[in-house]
């Protein structure tokens, strides 16, 4: 199964528009990351855990998808 805590997703950097990646467990963690081209420091923030519940959602709709598969 794939853990959507490891796929890695591009943020924009606020100073230089800069394309980052980050991986989703940095989202959810609210780690501080810094922009590759400006060396801006980025805090990473979840608002209303949108991010958590959001990979949590899908994992749990993956698990679901794959029982339903081993039924058949």
């Amino acid at each position: 199964m794939i853990d959507l805590n490891l796929v890695w997703i591009d943020i924009e950097c606020p100073q230089c528009k800069y394309i980052n990646e980050i991986q989703f467990i940095d989202a959810k963690s609210e780690k501080t990351v810094f922009c590759h081209n400006c060396k801006t420091i980025i805090q990473l923030k979840d608002k209303n855990a949108s991010v958590h519940n959001g990979v949590e959602a899908i994992n749990s709709a993956l698990i679901n998808l794959e029982k339903k598969f081993k039924k058949k």
